[in-house]
Parts: C-alpha cells; structure tokens; sequence
C-alpha cells in the first residue's frame, strides 16, 4: 500500500495481455495495455493506513487470503480490513494466475534459501511455492509464532485453500468447493460460501463436492457483526435467492469496479470470441458487492472468531 496524509490506498494494476493470454491465448497483447489504480480501503470506521513501518505483532492469529484465477490479491481487501480490526493479521500473497501480471512466472528455487542457496532445483512458480516461501517468512523473516492459522480462498483460491496447510488450521471456501480434487480428505474446521447464481460454480457441480457432513447454514437466521450462536465447525450457506451474488460478487467493490470501469468496452469483444467472462457480464448489472459483503464479511468473521481466538 502507498500511503497519502496517513490513509492507505493499494496499488492495483489490471493486465489486458495477462487476460487475454490466459484466457485465449492471445500472446500478441502488448505489455503497456494496462491500467494502474489506486485503490481506496472499503472500510469507514477506521483509518487503514501504510504498516511498513509498524512493527507485527508476534502472536496473533494469521489468515493467509487466496485468490481466484485473473484475480488479484486486493480481491478480498474488504475482509482483509475487518479482520484486522479483530485483532487477526493478514497475508495476501499474488499467485501467478493474478491479472496484476507484476512478475514473470519463470522457473524460480523451490527450497526458500534465497540466492545464496545451494539447491539447483528448479521448479515453474506455482501457488504452493508461494504459500511456502510465505509461511517461511512469517516464522523466519518476522519471528512470528502464531497462535492459530486459517485460509480464505475464493474461486480456484478453494484449492488452495483445501491444499495448505494441517488439521489444525481453519478454512473458508468461497465460491468453490470444501474439497480437494484428489480427493484426499482434509481435517479440520472448515466453511464453505456459495451461490445459485454462480455462473462458473452451478450447484449441479458443487453440490457432490460438499462433505456429507455439512450443516447447512440459514442466510435468514444470519445477522450483525456478533453471531448469535455458535457455527457447526463445518458448514455451508447457500445463497438461493432470486438475487443470489454471481461469481465475482464477493470480491471487494473497489475491485470490481476498476474492472468494470476497465473492461467493460472488451466485454461484447470477449462474448463474440466466446471468451470467458467469469460473471464480468453478470455484476455489471448487479453491483452486489456491498450488498454481498454485509452477509458474508460478519458470517466469515464470526467464523473465524470462533474456531481461531
């Protein structure tokens, strides 16, 4: 984050090349059809300002913030702000899938020692490298030693999610499913967050991914910043109203705007090309972050409240 009179704004960066390659393999994009934003913080009742110079605390709870594929590592700022406030640190590493394309996703070491290492092996960048190098930070760089660990992935950040860590930590899924695709079954506390509306996730494909063993949640029975009852340490809401959120509704506002301000003009190109949208489309209308946010931010931090501190 750059930091302006003591508030924080995050340095966004949208990449046409980086979708366009991703998704249609469209490798002839220059590198400058970009765009820079300075994004403000969502939350109101406090000042989010720049933490490079304010010392970490040691032993708080740590939330690692997995995003989806063309996402980015603002998407889940809004949460990110709330649990702060909580008395939670959070980290949001960029996965090489980010549409921010700000490093190359060329063969790096895979061991964490640093230049100075003696270990050749080389190995593509990939989300697992990331989360390693990040945890190896946290306890050897900050000389953290947490005293509980938890991971809010959206989208295809749900694998990630499903893949880090042990038994002991606490996962939340959003917008993809509680489990891993080989299978493998994962221990723990886990929440999962979806919606019928979800043009990327249906209910047809999510609905066999979810455990046997999940209680399933009522949006109606859900409200405030202070649960009233304590949440099943696997569970999962369904949102199934007419105005359900789509894909990309749980991403933060200032996100989706700067995306929807960007991109909209490219969108009937990307529908004729028969291009993925990922429900771009579909929010354009909507503009349901907020209103998607009211549920899900308090649900989620309720949860992770419960189950980390």
């Amino acid at each position: 984050a750059s930091t302006s009179l003591g508030s924080a704004t995050y340095s966004h960066r949208i990449s046409v090349k980086k979708i366009g390659t991703t998704l249609a393999g469209m490798e002839f994009i220059p590198d400058f059809v970009a765009k820079d934003f300075a994004l403000s913080p969502t939350t109101t009742n406090a000042n989010i300002i720049d933490g490079a110079n304010v010392p970490i605390p040691k032993t708080k709870p740590v939330v690692v913030l997995a995003h989806g594929f063309l996402g980015s590592r603002f998407d889940l700022s809004h949460l990110a702000e709330e649990l702060a406030q909580q008395g939670f640190i959070c980290f949001s590493p960029e996965y090489p899938e980010s549409l921010s394309s700000s490093y190359t996703t060329a063969n790096t070491k895979t061991n964490g020692g640093g230049d100075d290492s003696n270990d050749d092996t080389l190995k593509k960048l990939d989300r697992s490298i990331i989360n390693d190098r990040l945890l190896n930070t946290i306890q050897s760089k900050f000389k953290m030693t947490p005293s509980s660990y938890g991971i809010v992935g959206h989208s295809l950040g749900c694998g990630t999610a499903m893949t880090t860590g042990d038994d002991t930590w606490t996962r939340v899924c959003i917008a993809g499913p509680p489990a891993r695709r080989d299978g493998v079954q994962v221990g723990g506390n886990t929440l999962a967050i979806a919606s019928l509306n979800d043009g990327l996730v249906t209910m047809s494909r999510l609905g066999s991914m979810i455990p046997s063993d999940f209680v399933r949640l009522d949006e109606a029975a859900l409200g405030g910043n202070d649960l009233a009852s304590k949440l099943p340490p696997k569970a999962v809401l369904i949102f199934d109203r007419p105005d359900a959120p789509n894909h990309i509704s749980f991403l933060a506002g200032n996100v989706n705007d700067c995306m929807v301000n960007f991109l909209s003009p490219l969108l009937p190109v990307a529908q004729a090309l028969s291009i993925p949208v990922l429900d771009f489309d579909k929010y354009k209308e909507s503009r349901d972050s907020e209103a998607t946010a009211s549920v899900v931010i308090p649900l989620v931090s309720s949860y992770l409240r419960q189950y980390m501190m």
